[in-house]
């Protein structure tokens, strides 16, 4: 199988990048990068490698993340031409490089102090996922970060198809926002009634305790009938759960008609039932679980090294050089 970028040098400066979010999407970037096949440079200053002692940590120290991000990549340093760079503003511009990926908070110019719980917090995404009455919290992983290293790398795959000399830009905050774009547009386009609609909206979101665990429960309104049967509970059929309106404003009144049923089944039970009807219900498992379920086994996401594989399949197979990230 062709490697895409085979042949291509790409100059991965995450190691320079003094704030963590900037070195976070550089390193996503530059991993994708090598995983399509290109040779990625990643030289380190001084003073090592910030990414080094990240957690999650393995029993020798080591960082699991920092495993994740910088498989496939080859030290080395700035000097030499380079068909891509990607780098915070500082770096990239004194690189040698046909094309260049700038990640920066806000675009071209200052770049102030960020934190990826600030990238969340300014783009609205806390605000949109904290359960009401309470403070925001953070998001678990690197949400932010992360979708913004796939913009880069979607910039940099772009220019190196093309054979593009060229500076691209990548805001890690417009990549936030890009993230939760919804909630914002509905304002614009909905006023003053758009929390009100967002709150009906999200009704149908929400977990539910079963015998053994939770089970999430997604329904819309096509689902509603099918769920409403599958209970089968007389009460559902009243007038105050007939609208999607009307099991929003009910809410705590249907969850305590629902509840019983829920908890008197396994989530397999539940599961199963549900998508014999075709409604959005599955269970929520615990990592361990997760390791353990036959679909996620069958699918080999975590090799035994405990590395994820790129969720891209050609011919229903992992081609080498996604797994390996070397030119095949």
């Amino acid at each position: 199988m062709t490697v895409p970028f085979a042949g291509k040098r790409v100059l991965d400066l995450s190691g320079f990048a003094p704030q963590r979010p900037h070195a976070l999407a550089i390193a996503m970037a530059g991993k994708l990068a090598a995983q399509f096949g290109a040779t990625v440079i990643r030289p380190l200053p001084a003073g090592g490698d910030s990414l080094a002692a990240l957690p999650p940590l393995l029993p020798d120290g080591s960082s699991a993340l920092a495993r994740f991000l910088l498989a496939g990549r080859t030290g080395g340093d700035t000097g030499g031409a380079f068909d891509a760079a990607i780098g915070d503003a500082a770096a990239v511009m004194a690189a040698d490089a046909a094309l260049r990926v700038r990640i920066s908070v806000f675009g071209p110019g200052e770049d102030p102090p960020m934190s990826e719980l600030g990238l969340l917090a300014l783009s609205g995404i806390l605000a949109a996922v904290h359960p009401e009455g309470e403070a925001p919290h953070r998001l678990g992983g690197h949400q932010a970060a992360y979708a913004a290293g796939l913009a880069g790398f979607t910039a940099m795959a772009a220019g190196l198809r093309a054979g593009m000399r060229d500076i691209a830009d990548i805001s890690l905050f417009d990549t936030a926002c890009w993230l939760n774009w919804k909630a914002a547009a509905t304002v614009v386009l909905l006023g003053a009634a758009a929390a009100a609609k967002d709150k009906e909206g999200r009704g149908g979101w929400h977990t539910m305790r079963a015998k053994d665990g939770h089970v999430a429960l997604v329904y819309m309104a096509k689902d509603w009938p099918p769920l409403r049967d599958l209970i089968g509970d007389p009460s559902l059929a009243e007038p105050r759960f007939a609208t999607q309106r009307a099991r929003g404003e009910n809410m705590a009144a249907l969850n305590a008609v629902m509840a019983p049923w829920f908890a008197a089944r396994t989530r397999a039970e539940i599961t199963a039932a549900a998508q014999a009807r075709r409604i959005p219900i599955g269970p929520v498992l615990s990592p361990r679980e997760l390791l353990a379920d036959r679909q996620h086994a069958a699918r080999g996401f975590i090799g035994p090294e405990g590395t994820p594989r790129l969720p891209i399949r050609i011919d229903g197979a992992a081609p080498q050089w996604m797994e390996t990230g070397h030119a095949a």
